[in-house]
């Protein structure tokens, strides 16, 4: 036997070990979890959701937490409050019980006997306190606050500038020069006008409007700045709007629908047709606004002629400073953000058309310039000599092309000669034409109802007969909701009151609905659009309450606000107005007229006629004269000064901060951690004076007398040393 032979070469690993290795299963990712070792890679296992897992640890550490909307630093308080911590807390169990719809998820104990005892002891200590803490806040507006309300958001503008395009669109038929031909007044003294409904001409089925979700308790963030389908003007459809008795929307210009309205009017014997909006700022006096005003002669079932009178939606020739901005559109946001996601199947055409429209909003608040789309539908009416896709084709090329972008950019108020000399083609041109309508779902126009009113003048025994046209848009169950935000800019020092102008133009809103609406009061902060919370009222509730009416009546006293601020009937107040313009308005000659109101006429309007009657003169002097040149760029400084820079009026209305801080609203904190501290005074060195002036402090001899330093002498007078000698 040979010792020195080596056995046959045999290798380490083979193939097939290789193939049942476990670390080559994990390598090659044959199965999902490398801790169970199996033979075969067919069987089921369970796959492991990594993120659930995760997403449950992250909800265990929050549980516990309460999402409080717009909770902000607390501000510098210049003084702790006149109520101690608990008389903070007891009163604000009695504001929580009157308020359940404040933050519902946050509990709070309810109120008991002493509770009600001590609001009622401490109420004269906390209304003095509250006219201290509105005059403080007032000088904050100035510092920090209004610096807020002077820079709206991309997203504000983008959508206030499409709707000042389309609306300038709307109004390119009206003459363009107007002048002054006399002023009229917005209420009658000891007035007594009734507002009586007569007949619905035409309803709507409130089943079949979008429906919206109610904010009633806020558990995350929610802001209203979200893809929004911006309207664009149409050269095919300038005014958006169906008339009575069709179903599609009509291609008329605005002078021509006027006459179709006042036609309308007429049969039912009617002397006025208004729109909703426009009743609703007649009662606005608070703002500035315009309306147009048509007069045309029509004939009646009997075959006599008559003048019917038809009032517009409002316009602005300028654009508006930026606290009106932003309130318009919050409107549109706000309807675009609470409406719930459509549960029917989308039409491809409709899915394209809505992601075009999105991705031009994220465009548009980035850069502002809205992207052009490359494949637009185009629509063709076949009048029948297009029967072939040739003889289409040679009729495209014909054609002009024009763009989306191009359209608006034309037909928008964008530069001072308000787009009259602009050529618009023919509503009945044949062949291919541009509509930016079929392709956005916000361009439809919501439905829209006609009643027919009377405002009874008991005082002057005057009846006026009017046809209401209302914009049906929303609801929330079977009801239908008016939104009205309410723009936020001092939100961590107290919410804003909504003024009686505004209050009395919302119960207009519900009163033309007869009882069959609710009104949702939404605060939004400004600079972020975050919703804070929301108020439901009907029209019972909105003509009882006060404009502080979240708080009890016994907290807000008769001095804090005017007499002018708290009508006795609003109901009242509203008719009046109505009753008081009809009547001026009555006995004008046919023909076209703009009613103008500015805030420092008060209680008064303009009404300018068309023409170019009249010399020059002031605004409100003899002569005056209107052009009607749409421009959205120019706003006068003086607008933005006096509008902007006015602070908001603040009232002790309860918000969530104030339940969660336990703080009660328009008032002090009674905590001293959070009263701002005094800064601290540099501490005064006692510096060590000169050697000069120094006093001795040793003996009191010395200390009253000066120590001099001594005298130097020179060499010559110094005393010779003699020399020692030894005897």
């Amino acid at each position: 036997m040979n010792r020195c032979s080596t056995p046959a070469d045999v290798y380490f690993l083979t193939e097939k070990d290789l193939d049942n290795c476990v670390t080559e299963r994990i390598l090659r990712n044959r199965y999902y979890d490398p801790l169970i070792s199996s033979d075969s890679d067919e069987e089921e296992r369970e796959n492991i959701d990594w993120d659930k897992i995760f997403e449950k640890k992250k909800d265990n550490e929050k549980q516990g937490r309460v999402y409080v909307p717009a909770l902000h630093s607390l501000p510098p308080y210049p003084k702790i409050s006149a109520l101690t911590s608990q008389q903070h807390y007891q009163c604000l169990k009695v504001l929580c019980q009157e308020n359940p719809h404040i933050m519902p998820s946050f509990f709070i104990h309810r109120p008991t006997k002493l509770d009600l005892k001590v609001f009622e002891q401490v109420k004269e200590t906390y209304a003095n306190e509250q006219k201290e803490y509105i005059d403080w806040v007032k000088g904050l507006w100035a510092t920090n606050h209004c610096i807020r309300a002077l820079r709206p958001k991309p997203s504000v503008e983008m959508v206030y500038e499409a709707e000042f395009k389309v609306t300038a669109n709307m109004m390119q038929s009206f003459p363009k020069t107007y002048h002054l031909v006399g002023q009229i007044p917005l209420e009658i003294a000891n007035g007594n006008c009734e507002i009586i409904h007569l007949k619905d001409l035409q309803t709507v089925n409130i089943s079949e409007l979008p429906e919206i979700r109610y904010p009633d308790d806020i558990k995350s963030k929610f802001s209203i700045f979200k893809p929004y389908n911006v309207p664009e003007p149409c050269y095919k459809h300038p005014c958006r709007f169906v008339l009575p008795g069709e179903k599609s929307m009509t291609t008329l210009p605005l002078a021509e629908i006027h006459r179709e309205l006042a036609q309308y009017a007429g049969e039912h014997g009617a002397q006025f047709v208004a729109a909703e909006g426009a009743l609703r700022s007649l009662v606005r006096t608070d703002r500035r606004w315009a309306l147009p005003l048509t007069v045309c002669s029509t004939i009646g079932v009997d075959g006599d002629e008559s003048n019917v009178i038809v009032l517009g939606n409002e316009f602005s020739l300028n654009r508006e400073p930026a606290c009106v901005r932003t309130y318009k559109a919050f409107k549109h946001l706000l309807e675009n953000a609470l409406k719930q996601p459509s549960t029917g199947a989308l039409s491809s055409r409709e899915q394209d058309a809505q992601g075009s429209l999105e991705t031009s909003f994220e465009d548009e608040s980035e850069d502002g310039s809205t992207a052009d789309s490359e494949d637009e539908q185009r629509l063709v009416i076949d009048t029948g000599d297009m029967d072939t896709d040739k003889e289409r084709d040679e009729n495209e090329l014909a054609s002009p092309k024009r763009s989306r972008r191009s359209e608006g950019a034309d037909s928008g108020g964008g530069g001072g000669g308000g787009g009259g000399d602009q050529p618009q083609p023919a509503n009945d041109e044949l062949g291919v034409y541009s509509c930016t309508c079929d392709e956005s779902s916000s361009a439809r126009p919501p439905p829209c109802s006609f009643r027919k009113w009377q405002i009874n003048n008991k005082t002057h025994k005057e009846v006026h007969n009017i046809v209401v046209h209302c914009e049906h848009r929303v609801r929330h169950g079977s009801q239908e909701v008016v939104l009205e935000p309410i723009p936020e800019y001092q939100i961590d020092v107290g919410a804003s009151l909504q003024a009686a102008p505004t209050r009395a133009a919302l119960l207009l809103a519900l009163l033309l609905r007869r009882d069959a609406a609710a009104l949702l009061n939404v605060r939004v902060e400004g600079p972020t659009g975050d919703v804070v919370c929301a108020e439901q009222l009907s029209t019972e509730q909105l003509s009882t309450q006060q404009p502080s009416s979240q708080q009890p009546s016994s907290q807000q006293p008769s001095s804090q606000q005017p007499s002018s601020q708290q009508p006795t009937c609003p109901r009242r107040d509203v008719g009046n107005t109505l009753g008081c313009v009809l009547s001026q308005l009555t006995g004008l000659l046919p023909g076209h007229y703009v009613l103008k109101h500015e805030p420092e006429h008060g209680r008064n309007a303009l009404l300018l006629a068309a023409g170019a009657g009249g010399g020059g003169g002031g605004a409100l002097g003899r002569g005056a004269r209107l052009e009607l040149q749409f421009d959205c760029a120019q706003l006068a400084e003086q607008d933005e000064a006096g509008v902007a820079r006015t602070p908001p009026t603040l009232a002790p209305i309860l918000l969530p901060y104030h339940k969660y801080r336990k703080i009660l609203p328009c008032a002090f904190t009674p905590f001293q951690n959070q009263v701002a501290r005094e800064p601290r005074k540099p501490v005064a060195r006692q510096k060590t004076p000169p050697q000069a002036i120094q006093l001795h402090g040793a003996s009191e001899e010395g200390a009253a007398t000066r120590k001099w330093p001594k005298k130097k002498r020179n060499r010559s007078q110094r005393k010779k040393k003699t020399p020692k000698t030894d005897y």
